[in-house]
């Protein structure tokens, strides 16, 4: 098939300039505008990258006026202050970044606005200064509470959220959310001749969006559900829930937990004698850190998540600029920037035809593209959790054309 024209880059960078995200809560102090950044920084240029999905809803949204005297405006909420202050300057801080690294400050003005006083305050005001997209906000409360006056004005949102709740009207999320990393998962395990398989989830929102891909997927696919274990949330599943599991020949078991609790649970299968030498272990993102990778009961286990590889750079790139760790939620707010940069210099604006590019972006965590439901589908690494580290068993598609659909 032959590429799009719009096939876009999404990062500027020179050899020096290096990606990625860390863990999370850290003190991260006072935000930094890219103008204290040392003159002695490096030269951007430019790389390529990949593609996008469609988004939600028919409202109309903004495109960025052409042949404009002043630049427009890209807004940035943030919580700055009260409740994820820390998290929501590092992400100010890598959005900064962005602009600087893709040489932006020429094609638009980066608002930044606290959502720490009230989202709809914060939004409500970009909105009335002119803003024609909107990056963020991180909550998902924030989010829904910016939603409808994004709507209002057919301004598009690109929240950070991970609720596919608010993922509504003109709203389109970039956080990570199980959808395609079950989608995924599943696919390799298939592709290893691993056709029966069960699922372990609990009984809360990300059970639910994990359960609802998990039954798709499987259909799709025309493999067999070996099982269904839902469980309290805040409990573990029952002897007996995991015992129905040997009523059918299982040859994989997705559990959809996080590190200590997935632990418990594999070590729970195999006193029912559900050993990982008989049944696969596989799981998510959430998987996707140190202090999972050591547990000794998901030692083989198979998982999906983004390289790691572009995020590791940018942790550098960012420590070098700012002297501290990013968090992992940094590399979305650069991302999210970028493809503003990107959209920007299209001259199509923000609207809907241009999220939803069929070919998608690529960015620190891979490539991504808006789907229909306005969720981020992305292409992941598969790893294998081996000798305390996650070790890539399938590397991470560099399109979509390459993905199987």
């Amino acid at each position: 098939m032959p590429r799009n024209p719009l096939f876009l880059c999404l990062a500027v960078l020179t050899s020096a300039l290096l990606l990625s995200g860390c863990s999370a809560n850290q003190d991260f102090g006072g935000w930094k505008s890219s103008a204290s950044r040392p003159a002695s920084s490096p030269t951007p240029t430019t790389q390529q990258m990949p593609s996008t999905h469609a988004p939600a809803p028919d409202a109309p949204m903004a495109a960025v006026p052409q042949g404009m005297e002043t630049k427009s405006k890209v807004a940035i909420l943030l919580p700055l202050s009260g409740r994820g202050k820390d998290a929501g300057e590092a992400m100010l801080n890598a959005a900064q970044l962005a602009m600087f690294d893709l040489g932006a400050s020429d094609l638009f003005e980066l608002t930044p606005k606290d959502t720490g006083s009230g989202a709809a305050n914060a939004a409500n005001e970009a909105l009335n200064e002119g803003a024609g997209l909107i990056l963020g906000p991180l909550f998902s409360d924030d989010t829904k509470a910016v939603a409808p006056l994004a709507v209002q004005r057919g301004v598009a949102v690109v929240s950070f959220s991970t609720d596919t709740t608010a993922a509504v009207g003109t709203t389109f999320l970039m956080g990570f959310v199980p959808q395609t990393q079950v989608e995924q998962i599943i696919d390799y395990t298939a592709s290893r001749g691993k056709t029966r398989i069960a699922l372990i989830a609990p009984r809360d929102a990300y059970g639910d969006a994990v359960a609802a891909t998990f039954y798709t997927r499987m259909q799709q696919r025309q493999l067999t559900n070996a099982g269904l274990v839902r469980y309290d949330a805040a409990g573990m599943p029952s002897s007996d829930q995991l015992a129905d599991l040997k009523r059918l020949p299982v040859d994989a078991v997705l559990i959809a937990a996080g590190g200590q609790r997935a632990a418990q649970i594999s070590a729970a299968l195999s006193a029912q004698g559900l050993t990982p030498a008989l049944v696969q272990r596989l799981g998510t993102g959430l998987w996707d850190d140190k202090a999972t990778l050591a547990l000794p009961e998901l030692q083989g286990a198979w998982y999906a998540a983004s390289s790691a590889d572009l995020r590791t750079r940018f942790e550098r790139r960012y420590f070098e600029t700012y002297g501290v760790t990013a968090p992992r939620l940094a590399s979305l707010a650069y991302d999210a920037t970028a493809l503003a940069v990107v959209l920007s210099k299209t001259g199509r604006g923000y609207g809907r035809a241009a999220l939803t590019n069929p070919n998608g972006f690529s960015g620190i965590d891979g490539i991504f593209r808006f789907r229909p439901d306005g969720l981020a589908d992305r292409g992941l690494e598969i790893l294998e959790i081996r000798n305390n580290g996650g070790i890539p068993i399938q590397s991470a598609p560099s399109s979509f054309y390459s993905m199987r659909k």
